[in-house]
């Protein structure tokens, strides 16, 4: 076997001469030498490694349900090899997201998206990014699901520069109770990569997803199938390779049998030179900077040419508006066309004999009807019936079309040459979601700046959740710039400083404010929410101790009367004595104290606010250990409760848990797990009393049969 030579980056590690199929381990990883057995195009037998790595490194996430000052439920704790994997339940080893199922977008709290239409059939709802060891071309992605799996809906590759490339995506599942290695199909990476970001739909989950860790395999060469017939990839020919019947497919995933979980790569690697080509030069396209069309389509390698986009518009027309037509040739043919129909008798004996209207000119509509149609359309749809004709892109470009734009789904693809088409034709624009946005190699904090200067005067409506360019010369543009701002969302934004979060107190019709995971200081939220009485909706999750939340909450019952839901989860420095001040906002629909440890046990204050808010909807008070019944007796008379969640609550009784099931009409979901004084049995016979209201109870250490 020729020689093989390796560096493994963070330390020279140089293997030379290596027997055949020999498996080397470096910092948790296995390396494996395959060497090919006929010889290559350059006349010598070569060799190549197939690397198993687990996650070395989280760079970034949406949501967590652990706290940084814990290791429990964490995005940390996937990092490494599986520490429970195949055990099956809630382990705070994992790591877990904070929602599932449809709760959240039920809540009085819940954010609507600006442009519905840009999102894919399924939204990604949450998001990680892990980083390896070494670079590879990815073969497999394998997820380690623990509990409750079936919300990855998709899995990205990043190149060395910064540029994203979709490997996989589909629908969330409804998955049997089982763990599961999940290792979807990915499509073929023509360029090494050694970070990787998975997103998370909880729809359909019962509970929440947790995932113990993710393991990628991958080569240092690229490998493509001989056979390319009916389009085969590495995935397809993988299934060929293990013997799976597709028809017989278990379409969960569930790989039983984990110490085969590989087996089909083990197959590839014996019969390598037979199935595949090696090449031994990385092939990476060099892109140039192509347009806004090209930087919106469904991967940003895909440019869609003219000819698609107009067969794409013909299509809409006929498909998705026909009645709309009929009605302008029936109802309002006089005006919109005069003497054409009445002169065309043939027209008019076809039309009531197939009693269908013809297709006619689009063109002939009138601009606000054609208007009206387009705002149906997303934003990649948009950019692409600009290059149809000369009249489309210039009624393609109104600046009507672009009152709300949610740049989210193309977090991935927007860059500054993006924002610089888009800006000319927002010069009316209310609504902005940059949220994921602001990938560092593809655009910088300066360009939100330049976009906001041109066309952010009339912004009421502005979301730069996990915008992480974010900063404070952001902020300060924000606060100079957008004063009409209704609704401001910055979670995760931790760029920010106090200098930067003190020019928000120059906002006055704020309505909506969030802030999880920032560092906003005490007292400058107080002077925030003292200049915005008309507040609405404040969440300030995850600070724990950094801030004093007994102040804000006295400041919340001083300055706003009008606040709907508060989000405080896992503030520790919330205690009775802010709780009783927050009291005064009797229109309060939701409130979140999990976790809230400086509660402990919240007495009278408790009973205060559920019997001055009449109006709630959901109430949230997971890891109050020293609730008691009579804390929560004012609830029952809570008619609108439709959320209730008590998990931990160790003392509480059957008796109350059977009076919000008795009393509350409307009651949707209650999560009872942990909850000691309630047995199992008790639960499963409230489940099947009550078929219309989610009973939650958490599984603990269950192993797979």
């Amino acid at each position: 076997m020729c020689g093989v030579f390796y560096n493994l980056y963070k330390q020279k590690v140089t293997l030379l001469h290596l027997p055949v199929n020999d498996m080397i381990s470096y910092e948790g990883n296995t390396f494996e030498v395959v060497p090919i057995s006929e010889e290559t195009t350059i006349g010598k037998k070569e060799s190549i490694i197939f690397a198993e790595q687990f996650v070395q490194d989280v760079c970034d996430f949406s949501s967590q349900y652990g706290s940084n000052i814990s290791i429990s439920y964490t995005g940390y704790n996937i990092a490494g090899k599986p520490s429970k994997f195949p055990d099956y339940g809630d382990f705070p080893q994992a790591f877990v997201m904070r929602t599932y199922g449809p709760w959240w977008d039920r809540a009085p709290s819940r954010l609507m998206d600006y442009m519905p239409q840009n999102n894919e059939d399924t939204v990604s709802q949450d998001y990680i990014v892990v980083e390896y060891n070494h670079e590879v071309y990815p073969i497999r992605v394998s997820v380690y699901e623990t509990y409750n799996p079936g919300s990855v809906i998709a899995i990205w590759a990043q190149d060395c520069h910064g540029q994203w490339f979709q490997l996989w995506n589909g629908p969330p599942q409804i998955v049997p109770h089982k763990p599961r290695i999940f290792s979807p199909r990915l499509q073929l990476c023509n360029f090494k990569t050694k970070t990787l970001r998975l997103e998370f739909n909880h729809s359909l989950l019962d509970y929440y997803t947790e995932l113990d860790a993710v393991l990628l395999i991958g080569t240092t060469e690229l490998i493509i199938p001989n056979d390319r017939q009916h389009n085969q990839n590495l995935s397809n020919l993988l299934q060929e390779l293990s013997c799976i019947d597709s028809h017989n497919e278990d379409i969960h995933n569930l790989t039983p049998d984990y110490s085969n979980a590989n087996q089909d790569l083990a197959i590839l690697k014996k019969t390598l030179h037979t199935h595949c080509t090696i090449y031994k030069s990385k092939i990476i396209e060099n892109f140039s900077k192509s347009k806004l069309i090209s930087k919106l389509g469904q991967h940003y390698r895909c440019i869609p040419p003219v000819e698609e986009a107009f067969n794409s518009l013909q299509q809409f027309l006929q498909e998705e508006f026909p009645k709309l037509i009929k009605d302008i040739y029936l109802s309002s043919s006089s005006s919109l066309y005069g003497s054409k129909l009445s002169s065309n008798k043939s027209s008019s004996s076809a039309l009531s004999k197939s009693k269908e209207p013809p297709c006619g000119s689009f063109s002939a509509l009138p601009d606000e009807t054609v208007l009206k149609i387009l705002k149906n359309l997303d934003l990649k749809s948009l950019c692409r019936l600009c290059r149809v004709n000369k009249h489309f892109n210039n009624i393609a470009r109104d600046a009507l079309l672009y009152t709300c734009l949610n740049l989210k789904p193309y977090w991935h693809c927007l860059d500054t040459q993006a924002l610089n088409n888009l800006a000319p034709r927002c010069q009316y624009l209310r609504q902005l979601d940059l949220s994921w946005c602001g990938n560092y190699n593809m655009f910088k904090y300066q360009n939100i700046v330049s976009f906001l200067n041109s066309c952010g005067s009339l912004l009421t409506h502005l979301r730069l959740n996990c915008c992480h360019i974010v900063n404070d010369i952001v902020i300060y543009e924000v606060s100079k710039i957008c004063k009409n701002l209704k609704e401001l969302c910055l979670r995760n934004c931790e760029e920010i400083t106090s200098k930067g979060f003190s020019r928000l107190e120059n906002l006055e019709f704020l309505e909506r404010l969030e802030l999880y995971g920032t560092t906003i200081e005490t007292a400058t939220l107080c002077s925030i929410l003292r200049r915005n009485p008309r507040m609405r909706h404040l969440n300030v999750a995850g600070m724990h101790d950094r801030l004093n939340v007994d102040e804000v909450a006295v400041e919340l019952g001083n300055s706003c009367p009008y606040l709907e839901s508060v989000d405080f989860w896992k503030a520790q420095t919330f205690t009775p004595h802010g709780l009783r001040a927050l009291a005064r906002c009797k229109n309060l629909r939701e409130v979140d104290f999990g976790w809230c440890g400086g509660m402990g046990a919240p007495g009278d204050s408790l009973r205060a606010l559920l019997s001055s808010c009449q109006h709630l909807e959901k109430v949230f008070l997971a890891a109050l250990r020293g609730l008691t019944d009579r804390d929560l007796e004012p609830l029952l008379l809570c008619q609108h409760l439709q959320q209730l969640d008590l998990l931990g609550a160790r003392s509480l009784t059957p008796d109350i848990c059977y009076g919000f099931l008795l009393c509350c009409p409307k009651l949707e979901m209650i999560d009872l797990s942990f909850c000691e004084s309630i047995s199992d049995s008790k639960i499963q016979e409230w489940r099947q009393q009550y078929p219309h209201v989610s009973v939650k109870r958490s599984f603990q250490a269950i192993k797979p049969i």
